[in-house]
């Protein structure tokens, strides 16, 4: 094992152009579940967001989010464990904890290709616990 590991350049928070809030309870984020006809946000490309990600019920998940990957900046209000200090698509979410994670949004845009955000346990995510997003342009919207 190398003394010192690769450095991760950190996202700063001060960067953030938005701030979103999903609420994990039940089998739905934010009191919905999956409708594949719906996008449920639209972050511009080249933007940097801070997602505040709450367990709100007694169970465990798994928050997953495709196209990017992210860096967790607290885990109810307190400095991440080490093990959550690098890149991630997917983070645990304790049972009645609150994470914030940060990431930003440089690649592929497309107003009419969504992309996913889920529970990634299986059962939860085929019971509707999952959303959709796409990334647009710059003052773009979704198609």
């Amino acid at each position: 094992m190398p003394q010192r590991l690769v450095a991760t350049p950190r996202l700063d928070r001060a960067d953030a152009a938005q701030q979103r809030e999903f609420k994990f309870s039940g089998h739905s984020i934010n009191s919905r579940q999956m409708d594949m006809t719906r996008v449920d946000f639209a972050p511009e490309q080249d933007t940097t967001e801070v997602w505040r990600v709450v367990n709100n019920d007694g169970q465990p998940h798994n928050f997953h989010v495709h196209d990017v990957q992210f860096q967790v900046l607290t885990v109810s209000g307190a400095a991440p464990p080490p093990r959550l200090s690098g890149w991630k698509d997917t983070v645990y979410l304790h049972p009645d904890e609150t994470y914030e994670l940060i990431m930003r949004f440089t690649d592929y845009a497309d107003a009419d290709t969504p992309y996913m955000f889920h529970c990634h346990v299986l059962f939860h995510e085929d019971a509707g616990m999952m959303g959709q997003f796409v990334v647009v342009p710059p003052g773009g919207r979704p198609g």
